[in-house]
């Protein structure tokens, strides 16, 4: 399949679970991919096992920094045509037991890791024509989850704004 031929996706949180579900379908389509997260050794692992389709980088989501990088990254390699925001952190814990610290962790990783994302690909996108950013959020942010309040207002916070994420005008949004 080659839906994807000659595009290039960068994936956060791309070593494991989703992510790396993600790397491979990306890459059966015909993409080359980035994958980028804090988990070195999976995350190289990933990459090895898919070949020269893939390259990894060490990526914290709350770092500028790890963002350019990354972007650089995809950049050599012929994009960024795609982003995905797919890191994330998943804490659980009541009201009660959620501290000031653990709360502002989700809102750093879940929150503002894709806000950091899209704000740094998408440059790079425009001057290439254009491209897609998903930002991955959770059934959390539909609905209240016992036991989440972090992490389901971060979600809420990425889905919240449009509407369930669909831009229902028909309209393109301008991503600045």
């Amino acid at each position: 399949m080659d839906r994807l031929k000659g595009k290039v996706i960068l994936i956060s949180g791309g070593a494991r679970g989703q992510g790396a579900a993600e790397a491979r379908l990306f890459v059966t389509e015909g993409a080359r991919v980035v994958i980028g997260d804090v988990l070195e050794t999976e995350g190289r692992q990933l990459a090895s096992e898919l070949g020269g389709a893939a390259t990894f980088v060490r990526h914290d989501v709350t770092q500028e920094r790890d963002w350019e990088t990354a972007v650089n990254s995809a950049e050599k390699l012929g994009g960024p045509h795609g982003l995905v925001n797919n890191a994330g952190i998943y804490q659980p814990r009541s009201l009660m037991e959620t501290d000031t610290e653990l709360f502002e962790r989700h809102t750093r990783v879940n929150q503002l890791g894709c806000f950091l994302g899209m704000k740094t690909v998408v440059p790079l996108m425009e001057q290439s024509g254009g491209g897609s950013i998903v930002n991955i959020s959770s059934v959390a942010g539909l609905r209240g989850s016992p036991g989440a309040i972090a992490y389901s207002a971060t979600k809420w916070a990425l889905r919240g704004d449009d509407q369930g994420g669909s831009n229902r005008s028909g309209t393109t949004q301008n991503p600045r």
